[in-house]
């Protein structure tokens, strides 16, 4: 019998039982724009970086697209390059490395990285 996160909290209530949700599963994850890629550091081409207000990939998604040179971009999570979350612009898209302090786009399709 294959139980359901819902099924579980129900049995789990219908038996006196405090119900615990499980854990999320990584297809609960909030789903990525097309061309942005999560635990990845695209090194080099920079040609502008800056702290940002809040930590929030979007924000360098957006800072990226309303600049016409910027072709990818890279946000550093806070506390990996300083108290704050970092952006990154890049002129030309730098091969993808592998870092988990890192979420990184470029611009793919039509030019932007956000689906219309």
């Amino acid at each position: 019998m294959k139980l359901t996160a819902l099924t579980f909290v129900w049995l789990v209530a219908a038996c006196g039982g405090a119900a615990v949700a499980p854990p999320p599963s990584p297809a609960a994850e909030e789903a990525l724009p097309p061309g942005v890629i999560r635990g990845t550091d695209r090194t080099g081409s920079d040609y502008k970086d800056f702290d940002l207000a809040a930590p929030d990939f979007k924000l360098c998604l957006a800072a990226c697209l309303g600049e016409a040179g910027c072709k990818a971009w890279t946000y550093v999570k806070p506390g990996a390059q300083g108290d704050k979350a970092r952006c990154w612009l890049k002129s030309a898209v730098p091969a993808p490395t592998p870092d988990d302090n890192c979420i990184s786009g470029m611009r793919v399709g039509d030019g932007s990285t956000v689906e219309k």
